[in-house]
């Protein structure tokens, strides 16, 4: 009777955590909040390469703020995302189809991107396509 007890008590206990990944995976693949658009017009084919671009780091007084020019990107790796590896020390969290930029230099969750001074872009930082010339500036909110 105490063993038919243990295997009852495992089965609801798997069937628990089954249930409870399998929620948390349904939650965070189809999250309406975060859907992943697609860039427009010419931002929309990754470039081989792109030239003269400005990385403005804003640490929000946590630190100094950094400024990297003329920077190039080459080989097709040029989203904003792979701009912010080539200059900085950077901590992820990967949600499968996108990451979420969750500290840059040691400086913690808060991180926000603009290209061009235009409003924030509904894009993750891994699918933005950077063109040459643009000016990325990462803030700390």
């Amino acid at each position: 009777m105490q063993k038919t007890k243990k295997y009852i008590l495992l089965l609801v206990i798997g069937i628990s955590c089954f249930s409870l990944l399998f929620f948390i995976y349904s939650t965070l693949s189809n999250n309406p909040q975060a859907p992943i658009i697609q860039n427009e017009g010419e931002r929309s084919v990754k470039q081989h390469s792109v030239d003269n671009i400005t990385l403005f780091i804003d640490y929000s007084g946590v630190k100094t703020n950094e400024i990297f020019e003329n920077i190039s990107l080459t080989d097709y790796k040029t989203t904003v995302y792979d701009l912010l590896l080539n200059c900085c020390e950077v901590s992820i969290l990967n949600y499968g189809e996108y990451i979420y930029v969750n500290g840059i230099n040691s400086v913690g969750t808060g991180w926000i991107y603009t290209v061009n001074n235009e409003p924030l872009p509904n894009i993750p930082a891994d699918y933005y396509n950077l063109l040459d010339n643009d000016t990325v500036k990462w803030t700390h909110v």
